[in-house]
């Protein structure tokens, strides 16, 4: 009897099944726990799919329904941690958020008078008027000579 040279050995078999329960316990999908394994293995997801489905699941079925329990679990955990920090962390965010403005006010306040704009743009327009008097004073003359 010849063996194939693309047939599974048992630490391949054994691979699959610990990195797919392990994904179901964590929340995964088992495609993803496909892609990993067949990457380690140079196989396919589809051929890591098909041999899990096919050959391996019967055998585990107590640590499939173990790993389900345990993903229940660890979701009430992190469910309750995360109520329990949320608030804080969000009035954190908030008093952050709120001194970052306080700062950006003191900062940026003296635009927000309007007098003071009024003046920034009379200045700017006069500035202007200026700029356009000396260009017209000096368009006849290039490189120091007037041009009539």
């Amino acid at each position: 009897m010849t063996t194939r040279q693309d047939a599974w050995t048992k630490d391949e078999d054994l691979l699959l099944a610990e990195t797919v329960i392990r994904y179901i316990r964590e929340g995964k999908t088992q495609m993803k726990a496909f892609q990993s394994v067949g990457e380690k293995l140079n196989r396919t997801a589809q051929a890591c799919g098909f041999r899990w489905n096919a050959n391996l699941r019967k055998h585990y079925d107590q640590a499939i329904e173990l790993a389900k329990k345990d993903r229940k679990q660890l979701g009430r955990q992190r469910l309750q941690t995360f109520e329990e920090e949320m608030p804080k962390q969000e009035s954190e965010r908030f008093d952050d958020l709120i001194a970052q403005l306080k700062r950006l006010k003191q900062e940026y306040g003296e635009f927000e008078q309007p007098d003071k704009v009024e003046k920034l743009q009379e200045q700017l327009e006069a500035y202007q008027t200026c700029l356009s008097q000396i260009h017209h004073l000096t368009r006849p003359f290039v490189n120091g000579y007037k041009t009539d």
